[in-house]
């Protein structure tokens, strides 16, 4: 699988922080707790690693033999692990004397964090900086800096509570990005006028959600996003909706095992979506995709296919350089690769039009 080649301008840093709301109860222990959850801070530095780039593991410290334990549980093991390198010095000086564009990650279900390796490199190569959002309880483990480790629940709320629960979080992360740029080693790089989102599956909802709701942000990326549980609210910023290659109600049954009533309530939001969004807004299906594509934990499970991943990512990344520069070009008139197709609201390929 090999590690990730840095060939922007900047070397990525990251540090891990974690939130506390002291006004909400975490909901997994029956409110005998206050919610609390790590986020990964990824950021231009300009300091090197000095040394071969690092194993994945190494993202889960001080946890890292209880992370590997779980992986293999889930059949995943050390050596595969291990076969993907990242390009990340921990707690690096930031770049000083500039100020960067933020996107807040909200992940998928199950799914660590940091499990987005491909889309944060290439982000913050550029010059953007990445926030990833655990979720306790839902993700397989979470792992907090003292150690604390929190394993997945055995039982769920419904999606809906789910969704509003990250939707609370980034809301909140949101509140901090203001205190963290005020002071301490963060102090000024974050362009808190240039505030993006990307979420996928679960987080994809979530996303969408705080964009209809919070003038912050000023444009979303939707990650094969879960379409059933977006609200009636639609954001007034543009949204790139990215789905796997089955998009249209027909390939999605497919999918999903003839669950006729969940694939007509994705079909219906994307057509609504469709109608009702600002014309900065585009939806492309990536050829090759499944749902796990868009993670690196897709990467872990089936391998990678460099043509799939390279679409996901010139897709992404040219869509938050024409949100954050409003000298670049809508994305839907500069993304030429062949793996990305745009579709209309039924997940059908179109030509330059809206139908």
């Amino acid at each position: 699988m090999g590690g990730f080649i840095l060939n922007g301008k900047y070397a990525i840093g990251r540090t891990v922080k974690v939130i506390e709301d002291k006004n909400r109860k975490e909901l997994f222990t029956g409110e005998k707790e206050t919610r609390s959850f790590p986020v990964s801070i990824f950021y231009p530095t300009v300091e090197r690693t000095g040394e071969q780039e690092r194993n994945l593991t190494s993202l889960f410290y001080p946890a890292i033999k209880k992370a590997v334990e779980f992986f293999g549980n889930a059949g995943i093991s050390e050596e595969k692990l291990n076969e993907i390198k990242i390009p990340v010095k921990e707690n690096a000086k930031p770049v000083q004397g500039s100020s960067f564009p933020i996107v807040l990650l909200s992940p998928g279900f199950g799914i660590d964090r940091d499990l987005y390796m491909e889309t944060m490199t290439a982000l913050v190569q550029k010059g953007i900086v990445v926030v990833t959002l655990s979720v306790p309880y839902d993700s397989l483990f979470t792992i907090y800096p003292d150690n604390k480790v929190i394993p997945q629940a055995d039982r769920f709320p419904d999606d809906r509570i789910q969704v509003n629960t990250r939707v609370e979080d980034i809301c909140l992360v949101l509140d901090y990005l203001e205190k963290w740029n005020q002071r301490g080693s963060f102090e000024g790089i974050f362009d808190l006028e240039k505030i993006g989102l990307i979420g996928h599956s679960l987080g994809g909802a979530a996303v969408f959600n705080v964009a209809a709701i919070d003038n912050r942000v000023k444009g979303a990326v939707l990650l094969d996003a879960s379409m059933h549980l977006i609200g009636d609210v639609m954001p007034n910023v543009p949204i790139l909706n990215l789905r796997q290659e089955a998009a249209s109600y027909e390939e999605y049954l497919t999918v999903i095992g003839d669950d006729q009533e969940k694939a007509r309530s994705y079909l219906m939001n994307q057509q609504r979506m469709y109608r009702m969004l600002q014309s900065g807004s585009l939806f492309m299906k990536v050829v090759g995709a499944n749902h796990l594509t868009f993670s690196t934990l897709g990467t872990l499970i089936f391998g990678t296919n460099p043509v799939v991943s390279d679409a996901i990512l010139e897709a992404v990344s040219t869509f938050f350089e024409g949100l954050f520069n409003s000298r670049i070009k809508l994305p839907g008139q500069r993304i030429k690769n062949k793996n990305l197709v745009e579709i209309n609201g039924s997940g059908h390929p179109i030509h330059n039009h809206r139908d």
